[in-house]
């Protein structure tokens, strides 16, 4: 009868007297089937609602958890994924963004070279002017912030130095300096306000001079954006774009094509016995079209203007010089006095390069064209995922056979 019962006794008795125990129920190991697929979904589903169930808050019946749960882990995990999804596909948008560009201007990346690396990006330079200096380069531009005017002094061997710019009296020149330009034993910077800031070679060059001061300045006739030298002349020219940066009436000349010109460069004769190196009266005015941001000269009778604005590619427009001062057209008054006049127009435009946006200043010396951009400064970044930073060379006959 017993072995009918055999969870009712711990101990039963053989035929031959021994005893022996019957384990308890409670004492016997579980009997489990083998897990299937299916169920190896359900338990992770089960796992997944008990570790979603943690992290909410615990219901009012006081159902215990092993580990206290946190109130509201659940919306930083779906904030955390949110997150690093929005990061990859910024990611894709600065990968695609940067092929596209590339690709756009690839013309120009593939005939282009960089020449060196432009200083003070890292903090608010913003960089306007260049121009050759011995055996490197002089850039000039202003702080994104302040608008204190800079020099950096750039070497052969890609090392540069800061110089702040003072007014005569000590203070910091504030000003939207522009161009600059390098002529016999002074320095000369567009001040963006109508004047042209004059300073010592000497002081430029001294090492020891962390910051130098205004030497003098002249009025230039117009806005004072960019300059440059040619031959025995220094060239001031102005940058005009719409209402924002809008010109004299005066200067908005209808040119011998049929363009409507904006801006006007004003030349000024060198002069050794003159106080600033330069006559501060005007020999010749040059008519220019807008968005212009840096002029040079080449080896071969070109001008060559810089143009760009803030959306849209830059532009070299390339004319022919000789063929400018051979088409006098009139006169133009600057402070009350007739200045001869000349129009750079379509009708001695040689050629157009299209290049990548915000150029500024150029300059051309020993066969080659440098290029400064701004792009890569803090006012607009992106140029420093496209090369933005660099200063790039071209070979201006090379470039003259890709005219579009």
């Amino acid at each position: 009868g017993l072995s009918a019962f055999p969870w009712l006794l711990h101990s039963a008795r053989r035929g031959n007297g021994d005893t022996f125990s019957i384990p308890h129920r409670a004492k016997r190991k579980k009997r489990r089937r083998k897990k299937t697929p299916a169920d190896n979904i359900f338990v992770g589903k089960a796992k997944k609602r008990r570790k979603r169930a943690e992290c909410d808050i615990m219901s009012a019946k006081g159902m215990k958890s092993r580990r206290k749960p946190e109130r509201g882990c659940g919306m930083r995990q779906r904030m955390g994924s949110l997150l690093w999804r929005s990061l990859g596909v910024l990611l894709a948008l600065v990968v695609l963004f940067q092929v596209a560009f590339l690709l756009y201007f690839r013309d120009f990346y593939g005939s282009a070279e960089k020449a060196f690396w432009v200083p003070g990006l890292s903090g608010e330079f913003v960089p306007q002017g260049m121009d050759r200096l011995q055996g490197g380069f002089v850039l000039s531009g202003y702080l994104a912030g302040s608008g204190a005017a800079r020099l950096y002094l750039v070497e052969a061997d890609g090392s540069a130095r800061l110089i702040r710019l003072r007014t005569k009296s000590g203070h910091t020149l504030i000003s939207h300096a522009g161009g600059v330009a390098v002529s016999g034993s002074f320095v000369y910077l567009a001040g963006g306000n109508g004047q042209c800031y004059v300073f010592a070679m000497e002081d430029v060059l001294d090492p020891r001079q962390t910051a130098i001061s205004v030497v003098g300045s002249f009025r230039t006739g117009n806005r004072a954006s960019f300059c440059c030298m040619w031959g025995q002349s220094l060239l001031v020219g102005e940058y005009a774009y719409g209402q924002r940066y809008r010109t004299a009436d005066s200067h908005h000349l209808t040119t011998p094509a049929g363009d409507r010109n904006t801006a006007l460069v004003t030349a000024f004769p060198v002069d050794g016995e003159a106080p600033l190196g330069v006559s501060e009266r005007p020999e010749a005015a040059y008519s220019i079209p807008e968005r212009i941001q840096g002029m040079s000269f080449s080896a071969d009778g070109r001008v060559i203007l810089s143009a760009s604005s803030a959306f849209g590619a830059s532009q070299m427009y390339l004319y022919d010089f000789g063929g400018v001062l051979a088409d006098r057209q009139g006169i133009v008054w600057i402070d009350e006095a007739p200045v001869p006049l000349y129009y750079l127009d379509s009708d001695n435009c040689t050629g157009i390069l299209h290049m990548p946006p915000h150029a500024e200043e150029i300059t051309f010396r020993d066969g080659k064209l440098y290029i400064l951009f701004e792009s890569a400064s803090r006012r607009f970044q992106y140029g420093k995922l496209v090369g933005g930073s660099y200063v790039y060379s071209l070979s201006l006959p090379e470039v003259i056979q890709e005219v579009l």
